[in-house]
């Protein structure tokens, strides 16, 4: 790793330092007519030879451009700008001359030049538009049948995670529109992994403001970071798409198909997939249907999770990681927009889907005592299959130019049956087992749930002055029903059997909610550039759930026999009223807000049948934020960020009544808990210099959560532990991000550094002693691209992430990790429309337990063919995973346990593949000019 880090090292100094040997062109731009500077004019510097992309920049406010590090070589300049004809001249940099002044150059004003003249306009690959960056697609190559995420992966300024998360001037994407409209919902995955890369004009990135500040006018910082797909004239006039369909070894299949019908603004999709290869097509969030019900039981300032003894925790927890499980996929839906008449639009997507994960896993545990540890090992099968079905609607009713009224109402539906069996082994330092056993379990139900928004606003004819009705609705039914089969050995001291616990069990749950939130806003201008805001809410949820528990009864062969102890039903009323002031003032070069709400809230529970069962329980507090922005340019600026939250304990986490579900783990509310307040701060500074292909983005976050909500551990002599949540101080987290990415102009390739520094520190206990938990993490990370040349482009990327942890209670069991990725990918076009690609990533972990370390080398490849008239076929031969060796391996250390884990994987296969194109498949190669 030393070695090749130094190596990386020495490249990029050594580009460095060629860089200071290279060349400038200077000039100044002005109308023809005029003679008045044209500002703001995108600078295109390419090969005179082959068009390729060397550099970008822009003309200042007197029309000065100079673009610098150039090398020797012939060029040739392209100017562009919205209000002028574009414009070409030629220069050269030697050794000699290493300055061109071009002095003066003419551009002619569209308003005064016939448009006859001009036969063909050349689009510069990326200009500004105010705040918004614009990519011009076809200049960025892109394989054949390429997906929009393969395009992303080109554009300077935007990164596409593994698990195609995009991020972009270092924040993730959380919506992408296609012509401005929302595609199969807000899952930006549904777009970028189904739509043809070749489908693509403009890609348009910017900062969508919500619907108040778009009402306001003013940013109210809930902007989010937004992608917007403008396609090609030709495809919004007719139909296009792909078909793919592919077997292979080990009963491997993929199949996909996505059909495209754009006219005007009438926009229809129709998209299926299907695989058992782990590969994505929409988010694991999007996919489970988790339908918002949570969060809008929570509007009051809530979160919920999930614990590392939650049975759903594991599946939950791997949803996310491609290289967890087997999973086969089924999937297809309808996305259909249009505009009613001239005042509606009208938004519409169904989206099925059907999915069945498959998971072995073993579990090494360590937890920590007061004066020892014990050991605990799971081996685990899960094999889950779940069919949603979900519906999402929008109405956008302009009734005249001063009111609105907007409605999305969305309908979701879900079957699942899950199927459990583990069999567990818990242990002493000296190896004495404790107890040992099996379960199996089994479960089926189904959920319905339904949402709606409806929004209101009105603007006042003076700017700034509006008013804001939104009523929020949540309805939600569940009902489910299974077994379980518990099979548990207890040992004493010696070793010599000490009872067994038997469970044979049906159980059955019933579960509904419903809930609102209404809240008003109404903003007033204060001079020329201040906004007051006034909004008040009031917020109130009811939740009822119902187990009921029967054992088996061996006299009657039925399960009969009322188990009271697992048998309860309880009710949660959870409502909240807050009022809030904010004052905004927003500036060229800066904004700034400052404001607080005061909320007060109530919980209440009750288990009904049981007598003084009722827990009350309110809440009041004030709850300030600021925000300040200051930009240095359009593509420099830093903000800081701070907010307070609270959330409250749910009833599970109040009621006395122990929860004995789980024999071994006995779970016990805590009626004084207090609600958890927190306070986060966050910094974030971006420049991007979008022409040079220079960017550099550093964030800090830092939060501090008095009244943590923590589990206090009890182990008794047979091993069953006992849990029970109770409020600490002292619990806080520190994260900081670095990422800065430059051109290597000599190379012809890019650098991409990063990193990510985490400190954390909580707070559990166990046996009645504190045990404060402190966590370091440092993941470092540099890529290198490399387009060699029209035809071949190769990456490189290493990662280290390395992790320290610290126990209070036990600083002997204080441990450190290492886990270290080395990846390269290698693309040729090669003679006949062949195409090569192949991929090799070497994974390596150590200092884990025993038999959890491991080196794993995994390596791909795939040989295409293009054929058909107008290369519309594409045939496919790929290979993954070629030396059978992948390895789903897992550590955590944040609890009163160290955990390692191991998974079974998708491994090796061979598969050949066919893929159809409704539409000639292009190389991305727009007017001559080529990104290499």
């Amino acid at each position: 790793m030393r070695q090749t880090f130094t190596l990386l090292i020495l490249l990029f100094v050594t580009t460095t330092i060629h860089s200071q040997r290279n060349g400038v062109v200077r000039g100044v731009l002005t109308d023809t007519l005029n003679n008045v500077s044209v500002v703001d004019a995108t600078v295109t510097v390419m090969n005179r030879k082959d068009s390729s992309l060397v550099s970008f920049g822009m003309t200042d406010n007197t029309g000065k451009f100079e673009i610098t590090n150039l090398p020797t070589g012939e060029y040739r300049l392209l100017f562009s700008h919205v209000a002028f004809h574009n414009t070409s001249v030629f220069f050269k940099i030697t050794a000699e001359q290493r300055t061109a002044e071009l002095g003066r150059i003419v551009m002619h004003d569209r308003t005064k030049v016939l448009d006859e003249i001009i036969v063909k306009q050349e689009a510069a690959p990326v200009t500004m538009i105010g705040d918004t960056i614009q990519y011009h697609a076809p200049a960025f190559r892109t394989p054949p049948n390429a997906s929009v995420e393969q395009l992303l992966k080109k554009l300077p300024g935007i990164e596409v995670a593994k698990d195609g998360t995009i991020k972009a001037q270092g924040q993730e994407v959380k919506r992408v529109l296609v012509d401005g409209k929302e595609f199969f919902g807000s899952d930006p995955k549904m777009a970028t992994k189904n739509l043809p890369a070749d489908a693509i004009e403009k890609v348009q990135l910017y900062d969508r403001m919500s619907d108040q500040s778009q009402l306001t006018g003013f940013d109210d910082g809930n902007s989010q970071k937004t992608l917007n797909l403008k396609l090609k004239e030709d495809r919004k006039k007719g139909s296009f798409g792909k078909i793919m369909g592919g077997g292979g070894t080990d009963g491997r299949f993929e199949g996909r198909f996505n059909l495209n019908s754009f006219k005007g603004a009438r926009q229809m999709s129709v998209l299926g997939l299907t695989n058992n290869t782990n590969k994505e097509g929409f988010s694991f969030m999007d996919l489970m249907n988790f339908s918002g019900d949570l969060s809008r039981m929570l509007q009051g300032g809530g979160s919920f999770s999930l614990s590392g003894d939650d049975p759903n925790a594991e599946l939950l927890r791997s949803m996310g990681n491609t290289n967890s499980g087997v999973r086969t996929i089924w999937g297809g839906g309808v996305n259909y927009n249009n505009l009613i008449g001239k005042k509606a639009e009208f938004t519409s997507n169904y989206f099925y889907n059907a999915y069945n994960p498959l998971t072995y896993s073993d579990v090494n545990r360590q937890y920590l005592l007061p004066d020892s540890t014990y050991f605990s090992t799971r081996s685990t099968r899960t094999d889950n299959s779940y069919q949603t079905h979900r519906l999402n609607l929008g109405l956008d009713y302009q009734i005249d130019s001063f009111h609105s009224l907007k409605i999305t109402p969305s309908i979701g539906y879900q079957r699942n049956n899950m199927d459990s069996w583990s069999a567990y082994t818990q242990s002493g330092e000296e190896g004495r087992v404790s107890n040992q056993g099996t379960t199996a379990s089994g479960q089926s139900g189904s959920t319905f749930n339904f949402n709606n928004d409806a929004l209101f606003r009105k603007k006042f004819r003076k700017r700034g002055r509006t008013l804001s009705l939104l009523l929020q609705t949540s309805l939600s039914s569940g009902n489910s029903d299974g077994d379980l089969k518990i099979n548990n050995q207890f040992f004493d001291r010696s070793g010599n059997p000490a009872g067994q616990q038997l469970a044979d069990q049906q159980i059955f749950k019933d579960n509904s909610l419903s809930g609102y939130t209404a809240r008003a806003a109404y903003t007033e201008p204060i001079g020329r550039y201040s906004l007051m805001e006034w909004s008040v809410a009031q917020g109130k949820t009811k939740n009822r759930s119902e187990k009921t528990t029967y054992d088996y009864s061996a006299a009657s062969g039925k399960y009969d026999e009322l188990n009271d102890s697992l048998t309860n039903d309880f009710t949660n009323r959870y409502g909240y009223v807050n009022a809030g002031i904010r004052w905004r003032t927003q500036k060229r070069k800066f904004l700034y807000s400052v404001g607080a709400n005061w909320q007060q809230a109530n919980l209440e529970g009750e288990i009904i049948a049981v007598k003084d069962s009722i827990i009350r329980k309110s809440f009041t507090n004030i709850l300030p934020t600021a925000r300040l922005q200051y930009k240095f340019t359009n593509n420099k600026s830093i903000t800081l960020l701070y907010r307070t939250s609270t959330n409250q304990p749910n009833v599970n986490q109040l009621q006395p009544v122990p929860d004995i579900s789980n024999p071994l783990n006995i779970k016990e509310g805590n009626p004084d808990l207090k609600q958890e307040y927190q306070h986060n701060l966050q910094i974030n500074y971006n420049s991007i210099s979008t022409f040079k292909g220079k960017s550099f983005f550093a964030a800090l976050n830092a939060s501090r959560v008095d009244n943590k909500i923590v589990n206090a551990d009890t182990l008794q002599a047979n091993g069953v532990k006992r849990t029970r949540p109770v409020n600490v101080n002292g619990v806080y987290n520190v994260m900081g991000n670095i990422n800065y990415g430059i051109p290597l102009r000599f190379t012809k390739g890019r650098l991409r550094a990063g990193a990510t520094l985490l400190y954390n520190r909580g707070r559990q206990f166990i046996n009645g002693q504190g045990n404060d938990i402190s966590m370091f993490n440092a993941a470092p990370r540099l890529a290198l691209d490399f387009d060699i040349s029209d035809k071949i482009d190769w990456t490189f990327s290493a990662a280290v992430n390395y992790t320290r942890t610290g126990y209070s209670l036990q600083p002997a069991l204080n441990n450190q990790f290492i886990s270290q990725d080395y990846e390269t990918e290698l693309n040729i076009e090669l003679p006949k429309q062949f195409r090569f690609s192949t991929d090799f990533l070497y994974r390596v972990n150590n200092q884990r337990a025993s038999g959890f370390n491991a080196k794993v080398p995994l390596w791909g490849a795939s040989l295409s063919k293009l054929f058909l008239k107008g290369q519309r076929g594409e045939l496919k031969f790929t290979a993954n995973d070629i030396l059978n060796r992948n390895l789903g391996i897992n550590r955590t250390t944040v609890q009163n346990f160290i955990e390692d884990s191991r998974v079974n994987t998708v491994r090796r296969y061979f598969m050949l593949s066919f893929t159809y194109s409704l539409s000639k498949v292009g190389l991305g190669q727009p007017n001559g000019i080529r990104i290499r």
